[in-house]
């Protein structure tokens, strides 16, 4: 009697989300019923645009990438979306622990022979991360170095401001982006190969500048890996 007056009592007072998205579910759910059916990204991937190559457009697109290749568990559509809005844009920053973990699996899956030196993550100006209260890249490649036994490094800044790239057309983004990143001083990074982590990848276009900019100082390739990835 007591354990279901607790239950009732944890009903009333606190509210459970799902751990993906962040939806309203019961306490004994941990997901919502639309992600329960979440399916990953179909194997073998295409390595450039990170799609299942049976759903990949390279070939109608001559745009080339700087990283080595991009993996990610979802596409960019249903709860994903809701789940990632509400991570980075709705103050669910806990999401980033089930989302984190889903990256560090695709990961594990698809780079299981890559020897990374360290992870490191997109960043944002300082004027942005402290107007949000954090970095989601950044949380999501915590989260990805301890799921991977992989060191984490703080490495990259932003140098100007750019436009909001999802606003921007497709032929926009690489323009919008270049330039925009550079190197901390003392980073030692001549020959390493580098895990690159972001939220989502769209064209490609930040992914290759970074880098393009680690390629420059030294590094010897990048990899990349998302949550997800717009087809």
């Amino acid at each position: 009697m007591i354990k279901e007056l607790f239950k009732k009592l944890k009903i009333v007072l606190f509210t459970k989300r799902c751990d993906m998205c962040g939806e309203v579910v019961c306490f004994d759910q941990d997901f919502c019923e639309e992600c329960c059916l979440l399916s990953e990204i179909a194997e073998p991937l295409c390595s450039k645009c990170g799609c299942s190559k049976q759903e990949c457009k390279c070939k109608k697109h001559q745009k080339e990438v700087e990283y080595k290749a991009v993996v990610a568990p979802f596409y960019y559509e249903g709860s994903v979306t809701r789940a990632i809005l509400n991570m980075k844009m709705n103050e669910m920053p806990k999401l980033v622990d089930y989302q984190g973990k889903c990256v560090s699996d695709a990961v594990k899956k698809y780079y299981d022979a890559v020897e990374f030196d360290f992870v490191t993550f997109v960043p944002m100006r300082k004027e942005d991360k402290a107007a949000r209260g954090y970095n989601q890249a950044e949380l999501l490649a915590d989260v990805v170095s301890k799921e991977c036994n992989i060191p984490l490094k703080d490495i990259l800044i932003k140098k100007r401001k750019t436009k909001v790239q999802k606003r921007q057309k497709a032929s926009e983004r690489f323009a919008n982006m270049y330039n925009a990143f550079d190197v901390g001083k003392n980073a030692d990074l001549f020959g390493k190969k580098i895990l690159l982590i972001d939220d989502v990848k769209t064209t490609g276009a930040t992914l290759t500048s970074i880098a393009l900019t680690l390629k420059a100082y030294g590094a010897s390739s990048v990899y990349c890996a998302v949550v997800a990835i717009v087809k």
